[in-house]
């Protein structure tokens, strides 16, 4: 079932469709608000989660799949959510990629989906490979635009559509991959500074 067949059912009353959402979405939107805000914890990240899944279920009557994919709906209520709280703490920026305590406390799982523009190391290779996803961390919180970081975490959580991407920001679809290959662009000049080339997934 598509999610905008649930989504369908959910505006019809049946919660069950809830929690087939929440399946497929809440790990993505736990990254996304977790670098979005700088959540000082996995509990503020969490928290974040259910509050977007909060404002799906209040605003479940004003989707309209002809306006807008069902992932596109709710990465911008995910956008606007974590933008609230960004200027509330004084820090409007999106941080990119997962910290390394999340990491860590998820033995690499999260950052094998997070990071997968890290991910040329294998999984027999743990240090190199943790070396890797904390220079690219590092190239991504370089970058001054937040757009490009913006653009580049969501190019990597949303299965690379321009078109989604751009409807997220409010900006067109060729100003989204414009965002998304400069901050790829920026992001190799970077790790090649710092000696490291031939990550090709950037």
């Amino acid at each position: 079932m598509t999610d905008e067949e649930l989504m369908q059912q959910l505006q019809q009353g049946r919660t069950g469709a809830l929690d087939q959402l929440y399946s497929r979405y809440a790990r993505k939107l736990y990254v996304f608000c977790a670098q979005a805000t700088r959540a000082s914890g996995a509990a503020d990240a969490e928290d974040l989660v259910q509050d977007v899944f909060l404002r799906l279920i209040r605003s479940a009557h004003t989707f309209d799949p002809q306006r807008a994919s069902f992932r596109t709906w709710l990465f911008r209520i995910a956008r606007n959510r974590c933008i609230d709280i960004g200027r509330r703490r004084g820090l409007v920026q999106f941080v990119p990629l997962l910290r390394q305590a999340e990491a860590d406390e998820e033995s690499g799982k999260a950052a094998a989906q997070a990071d997968a523009i890290a991910t040329q190391a294998s999984a027999e290779e743990p240090v190199m490979h943790a070396a890797l996803v904390q220079a690219v961390r590092d190239c991504l919180q370089r970058l001054d635009n937040a757009n490009e970081r913006e653009a580049v975490l969501l190019y990597y959580l949303g299965e690379k559509v321009y078109r989604e991407i751009g409807e997220v920001l409010g900006e067109s679809t060729s100003m989204a991959r414009n965002h998304v290959k400069a901050g790829q662009d920026k992001v190799r000049r970077c790790l090649e500074g710092k000696g490291i080339d031939g990550v090709a997934v950037l």
